[in-house]
């Protein structure tokens, strides 16, 4: 349970998770919805405003089953064959018994690979459960918690402290001048993004797209539009490659190796390698990371944050200073 418990867990020590686990979806809306076509020199469609709502609900002590006592590891839980948030379950019985030592077993521990290969499936295993046996109590200094990612602790009885359960509206309103403009108008518009950690789909994207004209609905393999004039429907299964991230950190290597090449060997600048192979902006890449942090602002006072005043005093400001 990456963000319940490990790495992520601790706003203090990492980030908010909704930098840490949700980052690439505001990226994508704002790709989607901000930035303006390849190849246009229009100025980004930039939001008008943003909200959030959400806060750390389920995987909190008082949510502990009863039935699992006074249990703080899971190998030593009395409901550790039944818990759905049961490490050895999460990590062996799903994962290293079938064969995987990738994601997310490699982030319990790094060596449990090397360990599979040279020594088998048996001693792997033995590593694994030897990494999540480790556990502390009330006399360890926070510091040595804090140190330790504490994978084969309850999910109920970790120091994580960031959102499981979270929401972000943001809203544009018309583009000035969209009805006059030689570029197809830029209206109002809005987007939401829920981030849960109950759901069918660990680590994968799914969204909604509404238009005027039909809609489009997505995960990690298949693109589904729908199109309201013919009332056809079409499928599309892109190309998707193995490894993390769903195949993104392996494009994003050889797309950053492009635009390097680019520049070394063909005389192209920095900013159109960047353009041109990897597909955004520097710009654009700070804009969708100062979302997350204006959303967290948004969310921990309750308010309703302006984009245009809050970049230029958050972002423009402190760069200036």
């Amino acid at each position: 349970m990456p963000g319940r418990r490990g790495n992520w867990r601790k706003e203090s020590t990492t980030a908010p998770s909704l930098l840490c686990k949700s980052c690439h979806d505001l990226d994508f809306l704002l790709w989607m919805l901000c930035s303006p076509a390849k190849g246009s020199k229009v100025q980004p469609h930039l939001p008008a405003s943003l909200t959030s709502t959400g806060s750390l609900k389920h995987f909190r002590k008082a949510r502990k089953p009863k039935d699992a006592g006074t249990a703080t590891n899971c190998l030593q839980c009395p409901i550790q064959k039944t818990c759905v948030y049961s490490a050895s379950r999460i990590y062996h019985d799903k994962q290293l018994a079938k064969g995987n030592t990738d994601w997310p077993v490699d982030v319990v521990n790094p060596e449990i690979e090397s360990c599979y290969t040279a020594n088998g499936a048996d001693a792997a295993k033995s590593m694994l459960f030897e990494t999540l046996s480790a556990d502390y109590d009330t006399h360890t200094p926070v510091h040595d918690i804090e140190e330790r990612p504490w994978y084969g602790r309850c999910v109920w009885e970790s120091d994580n402290d960031v959102c499981d359960d979270q929401y972000v509206t943001i809203t544009w309103e018309d583009e000035p001048g969209a009805e006059t403009s030689p570029e197809p108008a830029r209206y109002a518009k809005t987007a939401s993004f829920h981030m849960i950690a109950h759901t069918e789909k660990q680590c994968e994207r799914r969204g909604w797209i509404y238009g005027s004209q039909g809609e489009i609905s997505y995960d990690g393999s298949t693109i589904t539009v729908y199109d309201f004039a013919s009332e056809t429907t079409h499928q599309h299964h892109p190309p998707r490659s193995g490894g993390g991230h769903g195949g993104g950190d392996d494009g994003l290597t050889k797309q950053f190796l492009a635009a390097v090449t680019a520049v070394k060997d063909h005389g192209m600048s920095v900013e159109e390698a960047q353009s041109e192979h990897l597909g955004c902006t520097l710009e654009e890449i700070i804009r969708s990371h100062a979302l997350v942090f204006a959303a967290e602002e948004a969310r921990r006072e309750s308010r309703v944050v302006h984009w245009k005043p809050w970049w230029s005093e958050r972002v423009e400001g402190k760069a200036a200073a």
